[in-house]
């Protein structure tokens, strides 16, 4: 029944060291809000939704001046085309007409614009794109989209004239989409530059804060140890004033915590150690006092029937009842003598009490009785005579609620010493609890809990429907006044 190793799930896996683990954590569940992503995702949005914003404006109030500039310019291109006119051989002639469009050429370097001539027969004789300055690169794609979306109605029309009036063509002026693009690319070019120099903004503040905000990923990582049990965390002085003031109110809080969860270990080990000599003096009392009247009237009855052994008197079957009866109550007391006060652990040690232990359960004249598996490592025997008896007591009672409660055919305990930790693990394979009406803590559990907090150690249950249930506790070394081997 023994082994040198014990069981993987009891070793590997570390516990809170406050004990619950059944109860849900208080408080959000949700990730907690990072203040520093937080203020950059915000100003990143803020600024990505106003530059978004601040050059569809512009793009409307480009388009909205391009077609109200178009009427004027226009009336300036007929005016000079008109009298470029004039220098023409033959007035009169109709069908051969020449404009020059060199004469826009002023006009071109202060505004931008189209213009297309046509003759009274619709045909094309001279057009052209005048503009200040070259487009910008990518302004001719952007420029297609602006086109695409101009009706052909916004175009202005004028008559193209010859002394003394005479209408000789048709003058067509519309916006130059590419120069107006590029007027709007100039603007997402500001955008850009904008964004350079909110991002070197971003990082001049964000470090800074981040810097100043640094102390308390350590205050977070100090306060998740001290829930976890570690009341011998400590903050360092911070740079920043309100964050020594918080560490030092942490330091404070933390040295009262570890002095009153002493006070109450100490407290519940007494407690503890009170019981344990009321079960002892209960134990003696029982075995001195009950064992010896029952002993006495034992033979005061068998006394009775070998003297009524000759007669046929009906007392003999009354006589041979009370034995029974006797014998009975003298067995039960002697057992109630062996929880109350295993004599083997004082005698052999923590593992031979055990492994009798273990013995008597798989002997129970119970139907349907489990096996049960046992396994130590570590020199065990070598514990504190106090704490062998609470671990003793802490096996007896996951033992019997499994035995009682779990329905299983397979029960394992796992003991071991190792490390800085003493751990204990029992694992059955029985009807498990179910997730949706979870068990209560009845006096077992209660017993468990009470005992390995005294002892500083962690204690939790997992348990599934149909899938068993494992009881893990593990007692730290320095907790229980011991060096690990």
């Amino acid at each position: 029944m023994q082994a040198n190793t014990a069981s993987p799930d009891a070793s590997s896996t570390r516990l809170p060291r406050n004990g619950v683990t059944d109860a849900p954590p208080v408080g959000p569940t949700a990730a907690a809000l990072d203040l520093q992503h937080s203020l950059l995702l915000r100003l990143l949005a803020f600024a990505l939704i106003s530059a978004l914003v601040l050059l569809a404006l512009h793009a409307w109030q480009v388009r909205r001046e391009a077609l109200a500039d178009v009427a004027p310019t226009t009336a300036i291109v007929q005016q000079l085309l008109n009298q470029d006119q004039l220098r023409q051989a033959d007035i009169f002639n109709r069908e051969s007409i020449q404009v020059d469009l060199a004469v826009l050429e002023p006009l071109a370097r202060r505004l931008a614009f189209c213009v297309e001539v046509e003759d009274l027969w619709v045909r094309s004789i001279g057009a052209a794109c005048m503009r200040p300055s070259p487009p910008r690169p990518g302004a001719v794609t952007l420029a297609r989209w602006l086109q695409a979306a101009h009706a052909a109605s916004d175009a202005t029309q004028r008559p193209l004239l010859r002394p003394p009036g005479v209408t000789i063509g048709e003058i067509r002026v519309r916006p130059d989409w590419q120069s107006e693009a590029s007027r709007w690319l100039f603007a997402v070019y500001l955008v850009v530059a904008s964004w350079v120099a909110l991002g070197i903004l971003a990082a001049a503040i964000v470090l800074p804060v981040r810097r100043a905000l640094r102390p308390a990923d350590h205050i977070l990582a100090a306060i998740g140890r001290l829930e976890a049990g570690d009341t011998d965390v400590r903050l360092p002085p911070f740079e920043l004033h309100e964050f020594r003031k918080i560490a030092n109110e942490f330091n404070s809080l933390a040295a009262q915590l570890a002095e009153t969860r002493s006070a109450e270990r100490r407290l519940a080990t007494r407690l503890l150690d009170v019981r344990e000599r009321e079960r002892h003096y209960l134990a003696r009392e029982l075995h001195d006092d009950m064992g010896q009247h029952l002993t006495s009237l034992r033979a005061d009855t068998a006394y009775l029937r070998q003297s009524l052994a000759a007669s046929a008197s009906p007392l003999g079957a009354v006589l041979d009842s009370l034995s029974d009866t006797l014998a009975r109550m003298h067995e039960s007391i002697q057992n109630i003598v062996h929880r109350l006060r295993p004599a083997r652990l004082e005698a052999f040690g923590l593992i031979a009490s055990l492994e009798h232990l273990v013995s008597e359960c798989a002997r129970a004249p119970v139907t349907g009785t489990p096996g049960i598996e046992f396994r130590h490592h570590g020199p065990l025997d070598t514990l504190p005579p106090a704490l062998a008896i609470h671990l003793y007591r802490i096996v007896q009672e996951g033992l019997t609620n499994a035995l009682r409660h779990a329905a299983a055919s397979l029960i394992e305990i796992d003991l071991g010493w190792d490390e800085d930790r003493l751990t204990l693990s029992i694992r059955d394979d029985g009807k498990g609890d179910d997730a949706t009406c979870p068990a209560t803590d009845g006096h077992g559990r209660l017993g468990i809990r009470e005992r390995v907090s005294a002892l500083g150690g962690s204690v939790a249950w997992q348990s599934a429907a149909g899938m068993g249930t494992h009881l893990a506790v593990e007692l730290p070394s320095r907790s229980l006044g011991t060096e690990a081997p």
